[in-house]
């Protein structure tokens, strides 16, 4: 019985560092896949692809993902930070019809992404590019306040 006691004592501080431990991993591995994102880009399997934004998801961590509705199916495609769709004012908003070219990326989960190189927004006339021609992500660059915004 005394052990029992003395466990149950510290159980709460057990599951305190428990639940700190955890939400530090989850961070970093949040992190660890957006950067995973970001340097895996594979110019030989880039496709382009024409449909309506059904969905557009923002996490804390990681690019902006917007759903592609495309011949009954969702494309899910990994725009940028969202930091860097505000600092650009890129409009992203449902319904808008779209050209994305983008290279296919499998996620280490297995999932299959689109990761954008570029968009043609049809519905508001704007064309969007988001990495130079070396296929780095202009967010990465030592150009900061570079507008991207080509129309």
């Amino acid at each position: 019985m005394r052990m029992v006691r003395q466990l149950g004592a510290k159980a709460p501080f057990i599951t305190i560092w428990s639940l700190i431990l955890m939400s530090l991993i989850v961070t970093f591995l949040d992190n660890a896949v957006a950067q995973e994102w970001e340097e895996q880009y594979d110019p030989n399997t880039e496709v382009a692809i024409r449909g309506k934004i059904a969905e557009i998801i923002i996490r804390q961590h990681g690019p902006v993902i917007i759903g592609l509705a495309r011949n009954d199916r969702i494309y899910k495609v990994l725009v940028a930070p969202y930091w860097y769709i505000e600092q650009e004012k890129i409009e992203l908003k449902t319904g808008d019809d779209v050209v994305v070219r983008g290279a296919k990326f499998f996620s280490r989960r297995g999932e299959i992404f689109l990761v954008a190189r570029s968009m043609n927004n049809i519905t508001t006339g704007k064309i969007y590019s988001f990495r130079d021609e070396i296929l780095k992500p202009y967010w990465r660059s030592k150009r900061k306040n570079r507008r991207f915004n080509l129309q």
